[in-house]
């Protein structure tokens, strides 16, 4: 009976989170700001501005392999900062690079960092307004990464992983189903971008949806309740 249960989750979520005519939630004040800001991070490490011009043509990159294989190496501070500013980062319009399902990002970025070039191993969070990461904890992450992570996952052969958590209270209706299938086509698209541009640049990656929830939420610093997270993207050269 409870494997029954199981099985009717997906479809009984997305018919209680259906918009019908009459049913749509009036338009009121969000209750979180559009992007997080740590008040007191233990250090703030500038990126270097993210190249805008140039690179592998879009059909090129939307034909290559978004699945390879990492083979350790560390990366460069100025690939790290391609990435970043492709997942999750301001557009010279003031908009994000990825796409958003109602016109504000729910996703928050984490680095999770093993092997980047001037940078210390660690978790560190995304500013995207600054362009900068803002250090969360010190050590090598790589046994926490790999124990919250489900599946044979060769974690020593990535060079980061790429964090993604969704915030519900982005959203008008925040407190129902409807904000999750926000969070979840936001954080597709932002991975989609880390993927392109890991290709652009001859990076693996490596998209992964199943990990242990709430191990993940300690790991990243984050309530796992009001921030989710959502996905994760594994990248080694």
């Amino acid at each position: 009976m409870a494997h029954s249960r199981d099985k009717s989750i997906g479809a009984e979520f997305h018919a209680q989170t259906k918009y019908r005519r009459g049913t749509v939630p009036r338009t009121r004040a969000r209750t979180a700001p559009a992007y997080k800001v740590y008040a007191n991070p233990r250090e703030v490490a500038a990126l270097p501005v993210p190249q805008l011009r140039g690179g592998s043509g879009l059909w090129t990159v939307l034909s290559s392999a978004k699945d390879g294989v990492a083979e350790g190496g560390r990366l460069k501070q100025a690939q790290l900062s391609q990435l970043l500013w492709g997942a999750a980062g301001f557009t010279f319009g003031h908009e994000r690079t990825h796409l958003s399902a109602v016109g504000v990002s729910s996703i928050e970025t984490y680095l999770v960092a093993r092997h980047v070039e001037d940078l210390f191993a660690g978790v560190y969070h995304y500013n995207p307004r600054d362009h900068t990461l803002e250090h969360l904890s010190t050590g090598d992450p790589s046994d926490a990464l790999a124990a919250n992570l489900v599946g044979p996952v060769d974690v020593g052969a990535q060079a980061v992983a790429l964090c993604f958590t969704g915030i519900f209270a982005r959203h008008r209706d925040g407190g129902s189903g409807r904000a999750l299938r926000y969070l979840c086509l936001d954080v597709g698209a932002a991975a989609q971008s880390v993927a392109l541009a890991c290709a652009g640049m001859g990076l693996a990656s490596h998209f992964l949806a199943d990990f242990y929830d709430d191990e993940l939420a300690d790991l990243l610093q984050v309530d796992g309740r009001g921030e989710v997270p959502l996905g994760v993207v594994l990248v080694g050269a």
